[in-house]
């Protein structure tokens, strides 16, 4: 069984991309930004913190608002006013933790500025025979494309993915039974986006590549440099790429939001069933859809991270030669010191 879960780990393509892309953030932004590490690891704890208060706390508050208005008795409004209390609580946290985040925005600045820096020195000192137009789009575009969709990957995947699963645990602690139900309504969206991702990364891939050759085809036009039909050429090849891409997009948002009502309605109809048989209240069923699509819209936003991912890979290969063996800059640099005051 173990060899089994081995083997579908190893042939996963959003496993594979999940790794590529973490080998980014450690070889080309750890090893370059200074303090990134300890910025990101404010930004996970951020997340952590907003996980458990929309996943678990929320629900709750929400069980204990709808208990205390059907009971309609004083004994119980002090649930009442606990919800309320929640409510206002989770206010304050989702503020303070916002401003938490800054330095880790500015550090991903930082480390765009850096990026470039290597390419240029390791330019000089490896005398790459890359395409010097493609070249110029890579310095130019990828790396900023790269780092901010590593930042949409991990903005978007990581708090999605805890308030995924404080919220599944979250109907878990209602009742056993539709939380299982609750946990296997998720899985297709993990199928959509291994699917999502076996497609588009070689379309992005493309893409990319006829983005560089724009910029430079771009600057040629402007300057009255002729080349014939290749700027159209190039921009028309850039079109269909991301056509493709698109049309991607909305097969996995289709299906996707085609999922979500059905396992709703799914985990409705069993809670109602059990509020009839009275093997939970009004308050708890309540909990429970609230905890239920809460799971949903995270994991769909948890797993689209991942397709995001699988474009950003094709991007991350287009670069990582220049900086992904560290041992290069074991050379003198003199072109990162002439920018450096």
């Amino acid at each position: 069984m173990g060899e089994i879960k081995t083997d579908i780990l190893n042939k996963s393509k959003l496993v594979s991309d999940l790794t590529t892309l973490l080998s980014f953030v450690k070889k080309g932004l750890f090893s370059t930004v200074k303090g990134f590490k300890l910025a990101l690891a404010v930004m996970v704890l951020v997340f952590a913190i907003r996980a458990v208060v929309g996943g678990n706390l929320i629900p709750n508050a929400i069980a204990n608002i709808v208990n205390a208005i059907k009971n309609n008795d004083y004994k119980t409004w002090s649930k009442l006013w606990l919800g309320i209390e929640i409510f206002l609580v989770a206010g304050i946290l989702y503020i303070a933790t916002e401003f938490m985040l800054y330095r880790y925005f500015l550090k991903l600045a930082e480390g765009i500025v850096e990026l470039k820096k290597i390419v240029l020195e390791r330019i000089v000192y490896r005398k790459y025979g890359d395409n010097p137009e493609d070249l110029v789009g890579k310095i130019s575009s990828d790396i900023d494309f790269v780092v901010w969709n590593v930042n949409a990957v991990l903005t978007t995947f990581i708090p999605n993915l805890f308030t995924g699963i404080s919220s599944a645990f979250t109907v878990l602690n209602f009742d056993k039974s539709i939380g299982i139900v609750a946990i296997i309504t998720l899985l297709p969206y993990i199928a959509l986006a291994e699917y999502y991702s076996r497609k588009v990364e070689p379309i992005r891939l493309e893409e990319r590549r006829n983005y560089s050759l724009s910029i430079t085809a771009i600057r040629d036009a402007v300057y009255g440099i002729q080349n014939g039909n290749r700027i159209t050429n190039i921009l028309s090849s850039w079109r269909k790429a991301m056509g493709s891409v698109m049309w991607y997009d909305r097969l996995f948002w289709g299906l996707g939001l085609t999922v979500q009502p059905l396992s709703i309605s799914l985990i409705a109809y069993l809670s109602i069933a059990s509020v009839f048989r009275e093997a939970i209240d009004a308050g708890t069923i309540a909990g429970i859809l609230s905890a239920s699509l809460g799971a949903h819209s995270a994991m769909i936003n948890a797993v689209w991270a991942l397709c995001i991912e699988s474009q950003t890979v094709a991007a991350i290969k287009r670069i990582s030669s220049y900086f992904i063996d560290i041992d290069d800059r074991k050379q003198p640099a003199p072109i990162i010191t002439r920018y450096r005051t």
